[in-house]
């Protein structure tokens, strides 16, 4: 074709390193120590749950939603937003990419424009450049420099930012600085203050900053990962870049993330629904799961987060020995895979007329790939050309390769592949001389000794952690003697629209009261009422104004339910006459356990604080239904309902009560009582979660659907807060089509569980009050068994 096929920004960025390289590798067949990868695999628990995922039904197939898969967007933002000290919105904050690499190219194609500057910081990973090209930017380059010029560099810490070099770079155009800590390739971990530098600049020039932390976990010699995005003022302008390969092991599975502010994330997300859209579910499905182990885990010896850096760290070390054995100098790393070595010292013929252009160091590598059969990266790929000559003397080891390779030892072939040329005496003297000196048989000792020391090591540390077991266990059971306590709450979510089922105001009131009926019965501690079409509705104030009302129906159903709740002998105080409630006597009484009469004794009751004065510092007087009023041991505003215990002695001769003001959930949590339910309206579905009163919010939420799978081959998992879903008459879908906020059209994938609670029902419709009734009726049973096992 005569005109040019290819557009103007692919110019300049078509070389890539791990291309030629990892051809030059295969095509000698040499031992790989080059690219970043583990030759191990990922650990069981991510492997089981990916397992686990790939055969729990059809939704683990298919897509999930666009931008993260809501399992793993929610522990991701719970497990970070304490590290980062902010509260990450795991459907506004996150989004989940096709690996890091992904999330990177989202960065720089939504945030970066033509004629903006970016700046990196050198060694880099190599695809930062034509990303920033590709986007339209210019990059400009600030190398990490030796701290002391001249003198020998023994640990990648001693490689250091000038302050002064980087605010020198700044201009009017500059948009951006990336960082990546730790880095790739020289392992440099960034300490606080040489964050809090890049920071003040950031803050001081309103510049973005592109943190990639992919190798977060993986530090060494106590150094400390810190993110940059949890220094003061840094959270909405930095874009924290994750990976699940390098995190789990699993570099394959191709999982990463970006995490900032919502103001950031949602351009990144333009980009991602016009390129990817989309990351494999079952992936995001075990990854979910890993996070939530390690959460539990987080900072113990068993978290694979404290286990995998200690291995690598091992590693390390034994590769810096091989290398200096051979009179090279490595760089120790504080982080990462790799192990950057000077080979300015290594004495070999480079002549070679096909490479005399090229850097030492690609000459080297090449040299050590086809003559000696060794593969690794040089570093000045890793710089931009105009500091790429200062930096060519270093190569890049990966020191996480563990297994045997066709060669022998990985560390046997560095030894003999880098000690002298093909044929040399020397070379054939220096490897028999490495294994002449390996007693074999000395060494099977040793080893064996080692193996019985750790078996008897695992046997104490076994029996030690059974007598924790058996001690926690008579804890519990001492505790359980004590407290009858429920720990755990359930919530029901429903559409007001539910009420236009019936088509009068008395029928109405008694399907709201058959609704109050069926979660009292099955002791549900939350009803949440959601509008279908999303108006914004948070109080039931305001007058009902009929049949098919947009919005008042959540309203009526949430005034009659909160009507229903409340103990008889404290109507009058809170609900003052209303058309809404004017048929209320149509509904059966609830009669739930806090609905006492006069004389019933009980350790706890529920009550007004009424209008009586009292002296100073004698707390308030209530109206918990009794003969006697209770004085409490606060002083409160006349008017508010109140949760009492009583005194377990009390003086008959008084003329009040004693008892200490509590919080509502005590009598559940403390004394196992049923306490009723309270009553949350939603604007819609997508708020039915974000607007949790949990602080951690729910952790294991259920929807219900004649297209869920069958709720007798499921299971619950463990969980603390428990929400059960139900759709109107048009089903959860309609809800999921009315919400905005949402990007989904399939609504199994906004639950852990999407469940057929009726499966080969007789008739084509459930009622939503008995849906209720039928499906925590399934789930009961369920529910007593989670508990049961913990």
């Amino acid at each position: 074709m005569a005109n040019r096929i290819h557009t103007k920004r692919l110019e300049g960025v078509d070389k890539n390193v791990w291309i030629e390289f990892t051809q030059l590798a295969a095509e000698y067949k040499a031992v790989n120590l080059g690219q970043g990868f583990p030759d191990f695999s990922p650990p069981k628990f991510v492997q089981d749950a990916f397992c686990e995922a790939l055969c729990s039904g059809p939704a683990m197939h298919q897509y999930t939603r666009a931008f993260g898969h809501p399992r793993l967007v929610k522990i991701l933002g719970k497990f970070f937003s304490k590290i980062v000290g902010h509260d990450i919105d795991p459907f506004d904050d996150i989004l989940v990419s096709v690996g890091a690499y992904q999330a990177l190219f989202c960065a720089f194609q939504a945030l970066i424009d033509d004629g903006d500057e970016v700046i990196i910081v050198e060694p880099f990973f190599d695809c930062y450049q034509p990303m920033v090209k590709m986007a339209g930017g210019t990059a400009v380059y600030v190398p990490l420099r030796p701290r002391v010029e001249g003198k020998a560099v023994l640990s990648s810490g001693d490689f250091v930012l000038s302050a002064e070099e980087l605010a020198s770079k700044l201009t009017p155009r500059t948009k951006a600085i990336v960082i990546n800590t730790p880095n790739n390739p020289l392992g440099k971990v960034y300490r606080k203050e040489e964050l809090q530098m890049i920071a003040d600049l950031c803050i001081k020039h309103d510049l973005l900053c592109i943190s990639d932390e992919v190798y977060e976990w993986l530090t060494y010699d106590g150094a400390k990962h810190v993110k940059i995005a949890s220094l003061p003022g840094m959270w909405e302008r930095t874009v924290t870049v994750g990976s699940a390969g390098k995190t789990f092991s699993a570099t394959g599975w191709k999982v990463g993330w970006a995490i900032s502010s919502k103001e950031l994330i949602k351009h990144m997300r333009v980009v991602h629904q016009n390129s990817v859209y989309h990351c494999a579910t079952a992936a995001q499905e075990a990854v979910a799961r890993g996070f939530e182990r390690e959460y539990e885990l987080f900072g113990s010896p068993e978290s694979y987060f404290q286990q995998l850096p200690a291995m690598l760290q091992h590693k390390r070390t034994k590769l810096a020995s091989c290398l200096e054995s051979i009179g090279l100098t490595p760089i120790m790393p504080e982080g990462g895979y790799f192990m950057v070595v000077d080979v300015s010292s290594a004495n070999v013929d480079l002549k070679d007329g096909s490479s005399n252009e090229e850097p030492f160091d690609y000459r080297f590598v090449k040299w050590l790939t086809k003559e000696k059969g060794l593969a690794i990266i040089p570093v000045s790929a890793f710089y931009s050309p105009e500091h790429r000559d200062e930096f060519d003397k270093y190569v890049r080891f990966c020191f996480v390769k563990l297994r045997q390779s066709q060669s022998g030892s990985v560390y046997f072939t560095c030894v003999a592949v880098m000690s002298s040329s093909p044929g040399d005496k020397r070379f054939k003297a220096t490897f028999a001389q490495s294994e002449v000196k390996v007693d074999w048989k000395k060494r099977k000792a040793e080893l064996k000794e080692a193996d019985k020391k750790r078996k008897e090591a695992k046997l104490i540390k076994r029996l030690e952690k059974q007598k924790e077991q058996e001690a926690e266990e008579r804890a519990k059971l001492e505790e359980s003697q004590r407290t009858k306590g429920r720990a755990y709450t359930v919530s029901v979510a429903l559409p007001g629209s539910v009420l236009d089922n019936a088509q009068s105001a008395e029928l109405r009131t008694y399907l709201a009261g058959q609704i109050a009926r069926a979660c009292v019965v099955f002791a549900v501690d939350e009803i949440v009422v959601f509008d279908e079409q999303g108006e914004d509705v948070q109080s039931v104030e305001g007058e009902f104004k009929g049949v098919g009302k947009k919005g008042h129906a959540c309203i009526q159903l949430a005034r009659v339910l909160q009507y229903l709740e409340c103990p008889q002998y404290l109507r009058k105080s809170f609900f003052p006459m209303h058309k809404d409630l004017q048929y209320a006597g149509l509904c059966n009484p609830l009669d739930s356990p806090h609905h006492m009469r006069m004389d019933e004794q009980s350790d706890y009751r529920e009550g007004v604080v009424v209008d009586r004065p009292t002296k100073s510092g004698k707390g308030s007087f209530v109206n918990c239904g009794m003969r006697k009023e209770v004085r409490i041991d606060k002083q409160l505003q006349a008017g508010l309902r109140v949760t009492v215990q009583l005194s377990k002695q009390q003086n008959t001769d008084s003329k009040v009560f004693k008892g200490v003001v509590v919080a509502p959930h005590v009598p559940r949590s403390q004394g196992g009582l049923y306490w009723g339910y309270s009553v949350r309206l939603a604007s819609c579905l997508s708020a039915v979660f974000a607007e949790s009163p949990y602080e951690d919010g729910y952790d294991l939420t259920v929807g219900t659907s004649e297209k869920g799978s069958n709720v007798d081959q499921s299971r619950l998992s463990p969980f603390k807060h428990l929400l059960v879903v139900f759709g109107g008459l048009r089903g959860l879908e309609a809800s999921v089509d009315a919400d905005q906020n949402l990007d989904v059209t399939d609504p199994s994938v906004l639950f852990d569980l999407y469940l057929n609670t009726c499966p080969g029902q007789g008739s084509r419709t459930i009622r939503t009050e008995e849906a209720i009734l039928i499906s925590m009726a399934a789930l009961r049973r369920k529910i007593a068994d989670v508990f049961s096992h913990s």
